[in-house]
This record gives C-alpha cells, structure tokens and sequence, in this order.
C-alpha cells in the first residue's frame, strides 16, 4: 500500500489502513510501542498531535516508511 499524504487529515486513516493490515487493535499496536490505546486512537483521529519520533516509531512497528519527494508537477494540459 503507497499513500501519498498531502494534508494532515490523511494520516491518520492511512495510519489505521497500515494497522488494520496488520490484524492489530490500537490496543496490539500500543503495546507494541510502549504507548496506550488512547494515544493510538488520539493519533489515529488527530494526527496533527503526533511527534515525529512517535510517528517514525509507528511506522517502524507496521513494516510503514515516511518518504519525502517533491510532488510531481501536474501534467500539461491542450489549453
């Protein structure tokens, strides 16, 4: 699964698209990362209260990668 995030309110669903593709319950992933199922939730409703080193230890957990690229530039158009 390759998701591009573009703006905050994709990151937590695509967050709980890589947990879920794990089978794990917030309950599972929080173990897994010495957080608890509030923060996980928390994360996954407001993602914009995530620090980086907690989202890095996220994605470390659900096998996940943050990539940074330029976007492409939209294709031209005939007009």
């Amino acid at each position: 699964m390759s998701t591009p995030i573009r703006a905050g309110g994709q990151l937590g669903p695509a967050l709980r698209a890589l947990r879920e593709d794990r089978g794990w319950s917030q309950t599972e992933l929080g173990r897994r990362v010495g957080l608890s199922q509030e923060r996980i939730s928390t994360i996954e409703r407001h993602p914009e209260r995530i620090t980086v080193g907690q989202l890095l230890t996220l994605l470390m957990a659900l096998d996940g990668e943050l990539l940074v690229a330029r976007r492409r530039p939209p294709p031209a158009g005939p007009w």
